[in-house]
């Protein structure tokens, strides 16, 4: 699309605060997989809901966001790039506004699957803890009259 100078500037400053506020709905997304972790690892699992329902508001708020970015994103000649791709296409003025975005953002997301790595892995143990102490003690509470019971070994 052919912009005079002051069209294609705002729609730049229009992409840029859609990178902002996905950069801050990442931030706000690794303190809940932080705190989540925390949680399981504390055994405090009633908090577990709070934090799912939190995290689904964030996952609806950023997708309607990288949807925007997206639109933006054509507009300014970008569509389907890649960060690295844009700052190879970007002119310099644009170059130096985006890349310390980029890099932060990166960073940003790197710390968002380092957290989500960690609260999954101990989620994971928690639940074998439960699934340990749920058969031991459903086996321990079966009545010995008429045998042992298959159901737990066929059914669940």
């Amino acid at each position: 699309m052919d912009y005079n100078k002051e069209d294609r500037a705002e729609l730049l400053r229009s992409f840029v605060g859609t990178l902002e506020e996905l950069s801050e709905i990442v931030v706000q997304l690794t303190e809940s997989e932080r705190a989540k972790a925390e949680a399981a690892s504390a055994g405090e699992h009633g908090k577990m809901d709070s934090f799912l329902r939190e995290e689904q508001a964030l996952l609806l708020k950023l997708r309607g966001l990288d949807q925007l970015r997206g639109r933006q994103a054509a507009g300014l000649g970008w569509k389907d790039l890649t960060f690295r791709q844009i700052l190879g296409s970007a002119d310099e003025a644009e170059v130096s506004v985006l890349s310390p975005l980029f890099s932060r953002m990166e960073a940003q997301l790197k710390d968002l699957t380092d957290a989500e790595g960690s609260s999954s892995r101990i989620i994971s143990v928690r639940l074998r803890e439960f699934e340990h102490i749920l058969g031991a003690g459903s086996r321990s509470s079966i009545p010995e009259a008429g045998g042992p019971s298959h159901f737990h070994d066929r059914y669940v």
